[in-house]
């Protein structure tokens, strides 16, 4: 790429969905331009106190089913605007990181890590856009991801890495929607096995352990004290134990 008529049809192109999230973070990869384009969209926003263009939705249970204007996911690179994220840290919300940065640091190859870009890129192209119309395909795959996934797994960043990096790919979403949740489901239970009759009853966020090959380990029990409950693992190739504990 060498200026911005290169850069322009990439990130409009990766915005409707015609090009992939491997060949978009390829180019996005091997120079700094559509970085900078980017970027440049939001320092000028934040320099002249340009108001944000958002796009207006209708969500079931939300706002009473009436439409309201999205929140843009780039709304946290500025810092007028993080403070209203509750989510963000102080210390985010008083010297937000750089796009770029974010952006580089995400692993794109998961749902979350794919939806998350795509949604960030999309919202900064609407800024000199309105007229774009995205694709919907990577919220969709990351809403499904969820929907596959067991209590156990949910919001369990590694193993939900791990269900989209190793069995989502395998099973595309041209398949027919049960069969594909079903099929998944299967595997997921194939690859998080157990010594135990149950499941683990995490007491925070799930933090089912991935071991060294890149396998989930074998969930062999629990144990419940005061303040605090233990979850014992073990590798399947060499039985190393490991346990983690989450606190009350």
């Amino acid at each position: 790429m060498s200026d911005i008529s290169d850069v322009i049809p990439i990130i409009r192109s990766f915005v409707v969905g015609d090009m992939g999230i491997d060949t978009f973070m390829n180019h996005y990869f091997a120079s700094d331009e559509i970085e900078r384009y980017l970027e440049g969209i939001i320092d000028t926003i934040e320099k002249e106190h340009l108001p944000i263009k958002r796009r207006t939705v209708c969500m079931k249970g939300v706002n009473q089913g009436l439409p309201f204007e999205a929140r843009t996911s780039f709304e946290k690179y500025l810092k007028e605007y993080a403070q209203s994220f509750r989510d963000l840290t102080d210390e985010w919300k008083q010297n937000p990181p750089r796009m770029g940065h974010d952006i580089r640091r995400t692993e794109y190859r998961t749902s979350l890590g794919a939806y998350l870009i795509h949604s960030t890129v999309a919202d900064i192209y609407y800024q000199v856009d309105t007229a774009i119309i995205k694709t919907e395909k990577y919220g969709d795959e990351y809403s499904f991801l969820l929907d596959v996934l067991p209590n156990y797994l949910s919001g369990g960043v590694d193993a939900e890495n791990f269900v989209s990096q190793h069995i989502l790919p395998h099973y595309p979403a041209t398949m027919k929607k049960g069969e594909r949740r079903k099929q998944i489901k299967d595997e997921i239970n194939r690859a998080f096995l157990r010594d135990c009759k149950g499941y683990p009853r995490w007491i925070q966020a799930p933090e089912w352990p991935i071991d060294s090959d890149g396998k989930p380990m074998i969930y062999t029990g629990q144990k419940h004290f005061a303040d605090y409950s233990e979850y014992y693992f073990r590798n399947a190739a060499n039985n190393q134990k490991q346990s983690i504990t989450q606190w009350w």
